[in-house]
């Protein structure tokens, strides 16, 4: 019989899925994107465990109707933290927080 104890987690990834923020509603490429990364920690090597899950919402009146913000964490627990893993935080964290415009390059270039 294969069980899985706690103590050996040694690395909890929080992947946080939907927003409780009507200012900051994330497109569904993002959210589309976390739940592959969320199958990928699950099903890849090292297969990670899901630990638990919280859920979060709010209700927003708008009008006569209401509207209701869910956002859900989803914690999974790894032995160690995978390679690839790692290797994506690294891509996040070298990817520019801005949009280069070709025409404004070409702009700059033909001055």
């Amino acid at each position: 019989m294969n069980t899985f104890d706690l103590s050996e987690v040694g690395y909890v990834k929080r992947i946080v899925v939907g927003t409780v923020d009507p200012q900051s509603i994330p497109p569904e490429s993002e959210t589309q994107a976390k739940m592959d990364l969320i199958n990928r920690c699950l099903n890849e090597f090292p297969k990670g465990k899901l630990l638990g899950m919280e859920r979060s919402f709010s209700i927003l009146r708008i009008g006569e109707h209401q509207v209701v913000l869910e956002a859900v964490s989803y914690h999974i627990g790894f032995t160690r933290q995978p390679f690839w893993l790692q290797e994506e935080e690294l891509k996040a964290k070298q990817k520019p927080s801005f949009d280069i415009d070709p025409e404004k390059v070409k702009q700059f270039i033909d001055v």
